[in-house]
Order: structure tokens, then sequence, then C-alpha cells
């Protein structure tokens, strides 16, 4: 295979990751902002004009990470690895002054291990050593990191563009005990079809993160707008039309939510916390303390979206305390929000399952915190 390269200068490649389950939800969201998506395994491909991988970090809410495909090439031993990753065009992301620090993955490959990998970057790019960093998931430091992954004889390098993984929206500072990745929250919203505009009702809100992510969604505002990226420290960076970008996305943003999402917990402190996310997030939400056993939303609110992710008993609680807990969550959906769509976050427990006896629907495997996880849909 002869060297491919990626001319980030006429048209862009990108891989946007997802958390696995949410695949589905990322390539509604990338097809609904006209990115013309196409779903991969681990997340959705995307090519399009200068500026993309920015456009991606800036607005989709269930994005992971986002990778700016650099080439790929054949690599069927060091000397072809060292030789193909010396014909990058690294240029538009790397200064050529500190080293890049390499994410490896390795499938399928002839190297036994990625210190091979390693060894053959620094041959290629003149380098004393190069860093190997872990799976580009949780920290991320200063600097360029690329993703070189080798499947077969085949090898693929991407730059990192988000930096900090796109769950860090800059609003929550403060999180309950357990907490739901905003990227989760949003995916779990999408994938329930909610449209921003109806009510959206959370009986257990903790911390309020499904609260936040929906106000933005209803109020339009790109979930990047309160962040920073790893594009930024780019040598090809344009700081101006970055601005613009960042202006024109802001100026779609409704002044409010559409409506205003409304939150139930029996806990103070968290209510304190849902509180003070909200006011970060720059969005009005209401918030009431109530027990979900004998929770009462007010009338006239109109069907909409109640949405759960109740305790699984491995971060919260005990376990013995769940299926009443479950049971009492099951009647009050079916007492308090007749004729409404749930969306349940559950443990891989069918017993839970049927203690919440709600009605049958969409059944959908996700994972939250590296838990398997199912994701129920149902209309009550």
């Amino acid at each position: 295979m002869p060297l491919q390269v990626t001319n980030v200068q006429q048209r862009e490649h990108v891989f946007v990751s997802a958390l696995p389950g949410l695949e589905p939800a990322l390539e509604a969201e990338a097809g609904a902002l006209g990115l013309s998506p196409q779903k991969v395994e681990g997340g959705v491909e995307l090519t399009g004009a200068p500026g993309l991988h920015q456009e991606a970090n800036l607005r989709l809410r269930t994005a992971s990470r986002v990778l700016l495909r650099l080439g790929r090439f054949a690599a069927p031993d060091a000397g072809a690895l060292a030789k193909g990753l010396a014909g990058l065009p690294l240029g538009p992301v790397w200064d050529g002054r500190s080293a890049p620090r390499l994410s490896v993955a390795l499938h399928r490959a002839r190297f036994k291990g990625p210190d091979a990998v390693l060894a053959a970057a620094a041959k290629a790019w003149r380098l004393p050593s190069v860093e190997r960093v872990g799976v580009l998931d949780e920290e991320v430091s200063e600097g360029l990191t690329l993703l070189v992954r080798l499947e077969g004889d085949t090898c693929t390098v991407s730059a990192d563009t988000s930096g900090e993984p796109l769950h860090r929206r800059g609003y929550r500072q403060e999180v309950s005990r357990a907490p739901l990745r905003e990227t989760l929250a949003a995916g779990i919203l999408v994938l329930a079809g909610y449209d921003g505009a109806e009510p959206l009702v959370d009986p257990m809100c903790g911390s309020g993160t499904f609260l936040v992510e929906g106000a933005w969604m209803s109020q339009r505002k790109a979930p990047g707008l309160q962040r920073s990226f790893a594009f930024e420290r780019f040598p090809g960076f344009d700081a101006a039309a970055w601005r613009a970008r960042k202006a024109r996305v802001e100026a779609e943003a409704l002044p409010a939510p559409r409506s205003v999402p409304r939150g139930y917990d029996i806990n103070a402190g968290a209510l304190g916390t849902a509180r003070r996310n909200a006011r970060r997030a720059g969005v009005t939400l209401t918030l009431e303390r109530q027990d979900v056993r004998t929770l009462t939303p007010p009338a006239g609110l109109g069907r909409g979206l109640v949405v759960a992710n109740p305790p699984y008993g491995k971060r919260v609680g005990e376990a013995e305390d769940l299926p009443g807990l479950y049971r009492a969550l099951g009647a009050t959906f079916r007492r308090a929000f007749p004729g409404w769509r749930a969306a349940v976050l559950l443990p891989e427990d069918p017993g839970l399952q049927r203690a919440l006896a709600l009605p049958e629907g969409r059944n959908l495997p996700v994972r939250n915190g590296g838990l398997r996880c199912r994701l129920l849909l149902c209309s009550l």
C-alpha cells in the first residue's frame, strides 16, 4: 500500500469516537448537523472542508474524542513503519520542537508490543525517544498526541484534536456520588428522541447532568463553547478563524431553553450541586426536593420525557435495597407520568428490570463508567 496522506489544508478526514452503545446517537446527531457521517466501529467517520475537526469538537454532544487522520500506509516491519511515519505531513499539527506522544493500538499486527513502534517513531523523526501514553480517555497533558493504529500490515496515524475528553464541558466542577458522563447523558436523550421543546423530568436528578444537557439541547447551545481544545495549540491554528467560528455557533443559541427541565431528588446536597452546575452552564432548571417514592409533579406539564439513572448497588447504597427502590421508581413512573416516554439506565440485572415493571420497549446495550448497562426506552 502506498503512503496515503491527508492534505488538511484542502480536505479533512476525521474519526469521531463515542462511548460503546452511543454510535447510533452520534451518527444521528452528526447527520442532523449536515456532516454526512459514516458509522464505523466505535464512532463515525467524517470528511469535509478544513476546520471540520473544530466543528466536530465544538458541536457534537455525544462525541468522546475527535481524531484528525494524517495518513495510512503499509507497515509490515519496523523499517516500513519508520519510513511511513517519516513521510507523514505533520507540519499543521507539530512544530518539530517538543516530541509528540504516541498512543499505540495493535490489532493482529506483526509487532510484539508498542516499544517497537516507539523506536520506529523516534528513528523517523530523529528524536532521542518518544513517550507512550495509554488509551486516549482521561488525562491528556500539554503537547501533541498521535494515535498510531496498526491493524495487520496497515498503519493509520491520527492527531488528537480534543485534548481533555469531550464529556468535560466545563460546567460540572462538582459531581454526585455516582456521576454520569455528560456525553452519555446527551446520548441517552438523543436515543430517546428528546426534541428540546417537550417537558423533561428527572425524578432522581443527582448533580443534574441529564437536566443541564437537556437544557443545552433545548437552548441549541453547542457543548464546546465553554472549554479549550488541543487543536488550539497546533502550529497551523488560525485563532481569528476559530473566534469567528465560535461566534457563529454561539449566535445560534437561544437565550433560554424552550422548555425548562425539571428535577427532583431526596438529597438536598445533590440539589445544591445541580443548582451550581446549572449556574455555571448558564441555564435555568426547576429543582425540588421530593422522594421518588411519593413524587408528584405539577399539573399541566403536558407529555414529555422522564429519564432516570437509578443506583446500581455498586456506587451508591446497598444492593439488597435496590429491588424495593426499583419497584417504587416504576410505580411512580406509571402513576405520575401516564402517556409519557421513559428512558432508564439500568445495570445488567434482569431482576431489577423486572422490579421496575415498565412496559416493554427498546433495550439497548451501553456502558457507564466501564459497567455494562442497558438503556430501557418505552412509552408509559
